[in-house]
């Protein structure tokens, strides 16, 4: 709010000496504005009254009677009676929730009105979040990786606030691994490169189900990073498990073995597997289903790795 450059202030003169002449300017500002508003002829009549009585009070010798609308204005004006109440008593039982009573009669403030256009563009800035700073918003971006595929943003959001503090269990992480196998693996991949021991997600690999987003995860890893031989025996042994556990359903047994086939061998084309080191548990395994053509292209795929050597 600007200052009333028409209120006189004298440095020469008082404190008290000054506020006078203030509180004169005031009061005399507002008798102008309550009569400038007694002109407009739809102000509520308790307004009116209101305004008259002070105008009155303010200065009793001013005549406002071409300003009254009807007797009783002209009586709050000349101070008589109505009804046989003083005009004091008639204007507190109105509602003068609206009315200007006040000690301290200051200046009218002037209202600004604001010039939006003046505002420039460039110094509108949109807030900024820092991600980086916030695991609250990884885990809900992690809740929905457990739940649905996740859209190339999103994918990128999680490795971009991923830390290596935050941990998983096991069910989250095989929920991760069916919906996101991608994610897993490009999470890993991340660890191993900045030097974090990623032998939990190892071991959480060879725990879970065995199902082809798992095989598509273990394939991935094997081609971003090297992955320890133990780790590589154990998961193809609990692989060939997983074909014995599921015998009573001849569908879903020949499926896991082509799965199970199909995975071995392309470990051992991109030579990532020696198969010589569980030579007899693999030739046991083709033997056994040899009646379905994954399990005996494995087979010659064996023998001829194993030549080679």
């Amino acid at each position: 709010m600007q200052a009333n450059t028409k209120v006189p202030v004298d440095i020469h003169k008082t404190l008290e000496d000054n506020f006078k002449v203030i509180k004169e300017q005031g009061v005399n500002e507002i008798c102008n504005f309550m009569l400038s508003s007694l002109r407009d002829q739809d102000l509520p009549q308790h307004i009116r009254l209101q305004y008259l009585y002070n105008v009155h009070q303010i200065n009793q010798k001013m005549s406002l009677t071409e300003l009254c609308n009807n007797q009783l204005e002209l009586n709050i004006v000349n101070n008589i009676k109505y009804y046989g109440q003083d005009l004091d008593q008639l204007l507190n039982q109105m509602d003068t929730s609206l009315t200007a009573q006040c000690e301290y009669l200051r200046p009218i403030p002037q209202i600004l009105t604001p010039q939006w256009e003046d505002i420039s563009p460039q110094f509108i800035h949109q807030p900024i979040w820092d991600y980086n700073i916030n695991p609250f918003l990884f885990r809900f971006y992690l809740a929905q990786a457990q739940s649905t595929k996740l859209s190339p943003q999103d994918h990128q959001m999680i490795l971009t606030l991923f830390k290596p503090e935050y941990k998983n269990d096991i069910t989250q992480f095989n929920n991760i691994v069916e919906h996101n196998p991608q994610l897993v693996s490009d999470i890993i991949t991340k660890l191993h490169q900045s030097g974090v021991n990623v032998h939990e997600y190892l071991d959480f690999l060879i725990q879970i189900k065995v199902t082809i987003q798992t095989l598509e995860l273990v394939n991935q890893l094997t081609k971003n990073i090297t992955l320890p031989d133990q780790f590589l025996i154990s998961f193809i042994t609990r692989c060939i498990a997983t074909c014995e556990e599921v015998k009573q359903n001849q569908q879903q047994l020949a499926r896991q073995v082509r799965l199970v086939s199909v995975f071995i061998k392309t470990l051992i084309k991109q030579k990532t597997f020696n198969p010589k080191k569980i030579y007899v548990q693999l030739q046991g395994f083709c033997l056994e289903f040899s009646s379905i053509q994954e399990a005996t292209q494995l087979f010659k795929a064996i023998k001829n790795a194993v030549q080679e050597q």
